[in-house]
């Protein structure tokens, strides 16, 4: 028997679509190999080959849109109906090459107890600063940490952001807030974010070892400026390079995710408060961007979260946020604009706001668009 975790990044990635599947698939057709899957995390499987098999749970009900109480009796019945097909044996079977998911699903234990989850809306930096460094400990990580490549040479610079619970939107009074800000709470599990946009130093060697075209610098200058002209799909194609790269699994961050790691606990407009200034991020000009790293960074060490450059996010917009800021998704409708949040070098103060959100379409690079990397953590 194979069980297959499906998540958007699992049906996206060309090493399992080209290595992983076709023998599972072939042994299925050939020798009967019972072929189930869990729907870990909302994914596009209706079209893919994977709607042909049984899910050993309700599709329309993934386990990470549940609460822990809920995953822990949906993961006891997978079990049972895992054994209801396949019975421990004693003897021998034929062994097949398990499916390694893309994403480790967020419902695995860690080795040691991580803190329940707190609703960290309104948060001190030192209580935020706090319970990061508490989630370090129980990964046994540091809060800063850098994957190795193939090559034996570093990955970008991550940081461990700690899961919980907060109001994402703007309240109604806010000032230039918009219809499309709807406040409501949401949970976020634990994940790694990058300390930085993905600069041109980083992006460049990713071109230069895939013999892929280089992004346009604008005669602004390269190196550790933030990558620009780069669409989605460009970002998406980054992502999946380094996932093969560090063996770990790299993407973009949900919507939620991005203001969850923004604020840092805050509740106002602007992580430094409730206005923003020339001192603390770049924007409202007509020269370009700025090296990353060059303006203060929030509570849990992230740099650039407001100005210099958008930055892409996985999920696709959502006028009233209907979930959709809960997922990522590989291959958006052309229809379908994927949400950009941050601001740019260019735009007014009230589009640097945490709750500010913004759309383009994936196929579009432009000077004012770069992106930031998230990481799934193996919990």
């Amino acid at each position: 028997m194979a069980v297959l975790l499906v998540s958007p990044e699992f049906l996206a990635s060309k090493f399992i679509a080209e290595n992983e599947l076709p023998l599972l698939l072939k042994a299925s057709q050939k020798e009967g190999l019972t072929i189930l899957w869990i729907p870990v995390r909302p994914s596009h499987y209706t079209r893919t080959v994977i709607a042909k098999y049984q899910a050993a749970h309700d599709p329309e009900k993934p386990l990470s849109g549940m609460n822990r109480a809920k995953q822990d009796g949906a993961l006891v019945e997978i079990v049972k109906k895992i054994e209801a097909i396949a019975p421990p044996s004693s003897s021998p079977s034929t062994a097949y090459p398990p499916s390694t998911p893309a994403t480790p699903p967020a419902i695995i234990r860690p080795a040691v107890a991580l803190p329940s989850i707190q609703n960290v809306h309104g948060w001190s930096a030192p209580q935020v600063r706090a319970l990061q460094s508490q989630i370090a400990q129980a990964l046994k990580s540091p809060v800063e940490f850098r994957d190795t490549l193939k090559d034996g040479s570093p990955g970008p610079t991550m940081v461990v952001i700690p899961g919980g619970r907060f109001l994402m939107g703007s309240p109604p009074d806010e000032p230039e807030r918009r219809d499309n800000e709807r406040q409501h709470e949401v949970e976020v599990a634990s994940f790694a974010l990058g300390k930085y946009a993905v600069t041109f130093e980083e992006y460049d060697r990713f071109a230069t070892m895939t013999k892929r075209e280089k992004s346009d610098g604008q005669g602004w200058g390269r190196m550790r400026r933030p990558v620009i002209n780069v669409a989605w799909f460009d970002a998406m194609v980054y992502a999946e390079w380094l996932s093969q790269q560090t063996g770990q699994t790299y993407r973009l961050p949900t919507e939620a995710e991005w203001e969850y790691a923004c604020r840092a606990g805050t509740t106002t407009p602007f992580y430094f408060g409730t206005t923003i200034s020339p001192r603390q991020a770049r924007y409202g000009l007509s020269d370009g961007t700025v090296e990353v790293g060059q303006f203060p960074a929030n509570a849990w060490g992230l740099h650039d979260m407001h100005g210099n450059v958008w930055e892409w996010t996985g999920s696709e917009y959502d006028e009233g946020y209907g979930g959709a800021e809960l997922r990522t998704v590989s291959d958006p409708n052309a229809s379908v604009r994927q949400v950009l949040r941050g601001g740019s070098w260019d735009v007014r103060l009230e589009w640097l706001r945490s709750a500010s959100r913004y759309r383009r379409d994936p196929c579009d690079g432009n000077p004012y668009v770069g992106f930031r990397l998230a990481r799934t953590l193996a919990l």
